[in-house]
């Protein structure tokens, strides 16, 4: 698959913050979905984050994004199901299709029912860690060429940060400045003991470690103090105990 340069991700990264400005917003994922509708030629964009193990609307663009979570919930199959399960990224250009009607029997017709033509589902990992989808729709079939199927890889990448930052906002707020992540030593001693274990750098391990915070909708001072206490390790397959 496609990989996006440092280039592309600074420049998919400007086009989210003029998004923000254009709509007087502050950049969030939000602005990233309507940056990535605007930008990629994609008719709609949802994000899902898991926060009960099954997908759930973080933002949509329009309603028919969030129909197509809705209905992928409801059925029990469908591309994001699929990656919350294990799988990895499902570029789907025509769901109606027999190949796509045969993946998914409940779903794909639904999906085609409702307005959606075409469907392409990336996952947010770092690691094994799963946080979450950024889907992408088209109401025509049609695959993303190279260049836009790139683009969208930096979407998904920015999407990724910008989950992971909002949720470390979440979790400090309402605290004490010494229990914000950058002032808290238990975390740094935490990413640290996570590097050692998973044989990764500070920035990678510090990733994993909001990653995990975020899955699990727990505070990342919470987490550190476990890990620092020795109550959860974390391994390659998603540092759960």
């Amino acid at each position: 698959m496609a990989r996006y340069t440092t280039g592309r991700l600074v420049q998919v990264g400007r086009w989210i913050a003029e998004k923000a400005a254009e709509l007087d917003v502050p950049v969030s994922a939000a602005t990233l979905c309507r940056a990535a509708v605007a930008r990629l030629g994609v008719s709609g964009a949802v994000l899902t984050v898991d926060t009960s193990g099954w997908p759930e609307v973080g933002c949509a663009t329009d309603v028919l994004g969030e129909r197509l979570v809705e209905l992928q919930v409801t059925v029990g199959e469908g591309p994001a199901v699929d990656i919350w399960r294990g799988g990895g990224p499902a570029l789907i250009d025509d769901l109606d299709a027999p190949s796509s009607q045969a993946r998914w029997p409940l779903f794909a017709p639904l999906a085609v029912e409702a307005g959606a033509a075409a469907l392409f589902a990336l996952p947010l990992c770092v690691g094994a860690i799963r946080v979450g989808v950024l889907s992408l729709y088209r109401l025509d079939a049609g695959h993303l060429d190279a260049a836009t199927l790139t683009d969208s890889l930096a979407f998904a990448e920015l999407a990724l940060r910008l989950l992971l930052d909002e949720q470390a906002n979440l979790n400090a707020t309402g605290g004490d400045a010494d229990d914000l992540p950058l002032h808290n030593p238990q975390v740094h001693q935490a990413t640290g003991m996570v590097a050692a274990q998973l044989g990764l750098g500070m920035a990678d391990a510090f990733a994993h470690l909001r990653a995990r915070a975020f899955a699990e909708q727990v505070p990342l001072s919470g987490l550190a103090a476990d890990v620092v206490a020795r109550r959860r390790r974390f391994d390659r397959d998603g540092g759960r105990p």
